[in-house]
């Protein structure tokens, strides 16, 4: 009976243990270095490191709205670096949960003809465990939102 007991014991024991480490590998550890590297990638235009940043479970919103916008990849980035320079300015950067940053900024987008356009927004990201972008939250202007839109599908109509 007493090695039945033990035995409940440690597999309870282990059980906790295993809850335990789960809920701690749920929260990333550096949220705002972890969202900031990324977009430290996006101005300097590293495909590759861009596109670690997300989570294939990724979703991008424009004011409540759903933009259906998968997990930005290599090829993605790499195809609008070609095209598009992004420049960040951000004026405020915090921590506001476990796993959210909240971003204030001006997004310069500077397409390969030279027309620019200025974005003022503000996003609340989330990121997942091992850091990675899972929900991009954005609120901006959306005039600003549509004349970037409207000048990339006329680049790329497909």
């Amino acid at each position: 009976m007493k090695k039945t007991l033990k035995l409940i014991l440690i597999v309870c024991l282990s059980k906790i243990a295993s809850i335990n480490m789960a809920n701690a590998a749920s929260s990333c550890e550096k949220p705002v270095d972890a969202v900031m590297r990324i977009m430290n990638c996006i101005e300097s235009e590293n495909a590759f490191c861009a596109a670690s940043g997300y989570a294939s479970s990724f979703a991008k919103f424009h004011n409540t709205i759903d933009t259906e916008t998968n997990a930005p990849g290599y090829f993605f980035w790499l195809g609008a670096f070609l095209f598009i320079d992004f420049d960040l300015e951000f004026d405020h950067v915090v921590q506001v949960a476990e796993n959210q940053v909240s971003l204030r900024y001006v997004e310069t987008v500077t397409f390969n003809d030279g027309e620019t356009f200025k974005q003022h927004e503000h996003a609340l990201v989330t990121v997942n465990g091992a850091c990675k972008m899972t929900l991009w939250d954005q609120y901006g202007d959306n005039k600003e939102q549509q004349d970037v839109d409207d000048k990339a599908e006329a680049l790329f109509p497909f």
